[in-house]
């Protein structure tokens, strides 16, 4: 963490993000081109990562390490681009692209901060980790910025409303996966021992109530200019 590697990683991320955010937004892609464009990181990603780690079956052949099934906040996104590249446009789609507009960012942002796949530029994981989250982080950019999000205090509350309700389901995902020590949406421990604040050293109740304050705390601050700009609207319009 905070390597010299990572911070190669780092900047190659933050160039690649405005260079694609300034060149969607310009070009005004529509959302079908950005959301393909979007799709294609996605398979790349999931692809590489998934034959990276095959693993060998007891009875012959090879299975994915359940560790790499994609119940992590960032990787559940990928169905989410689909469906908003895909779907049929309604209330389920305005809601999944408020939803990946904030989490998209927020999650990003710290996955790639807290690399926990590595920064070695000769592994495979950690270019499917570095690419991946810099993609999702344009594409959630690029929704907010040409306006596809409408953010404001229904999208706060409907936001807070379904990642409280996905953490309670990674609950029972990760009790029964416990076998294979999943720790899928960081429930289970930290996600990098060391970690000021998030870690085990008061026990994991407080842990848990200390990852759901960080949670809830960036995602109202990310919320908070959109939700003052709307009561200044509201207000001027009357």
């Amino acid at each position: 963490m905070f390597t010299a590697e990572h911070f190669i990683w780092l900047a190659i991320c933050a160039a690649f993000i405005a260079v694609m955010t300034a060149v969607s937004v310009k070009k005004n892609f529509g959302l079908k081109l950005a959301g393909g464009i979007m799709v294609g990181f996605c398979i790349v990603s999931e692809t590489g990562k998934v034959m990276r780690n095959m693993l060998e079956s007891v009875k012959g052949g090879m299975h994915l390490d359940p560790l790499c099934l994609p119940f992590h906040l960032c990787s559940l996104m990928i169905f989410v681009v689909f469906y908003i590249t895909f779907g049929k446009d309604g209330k389920p789609k305005q809601v999944c692209i408020n939803f990946l507009s904030v989490m998209g960012t927020v999650g990003s942002f710290f996955a790639l901060l807290i690399p926990t796949n590595g920064v070695d530029f000769l592994d495979i994981l950690s270019y499917q980790c570095f690419v991946y989250h810099a993609a999702l982080m344009w594409f959630a950019i690029y929704l907010i910025a040409t306006k596809k999000a409408k953010l404001g205090f229904k999208s706060w509350a409907t936001n807070l409303s379904v990642l409280a309700a996905v953490t309670f389901l990674m609950l029972y995902v990760n009790s029964a996966l416990s076998a294979y020590d999943t720790n899928f949406f960081y429930l289970t421990r930290p996600p990098m021992e060391g970690l000021p604040i998030l870690n085990l050293d008061n026990g994991w109740y407080v842990y848990f109530l200390t990852l759901a304050a960080i949670g809830v705390s960036f995602v109202t601050l990310f919320h908070l200019p959109f939700i003052i700009s709307e009561a200044k609207n509201k207000k001027a319009d009357r």
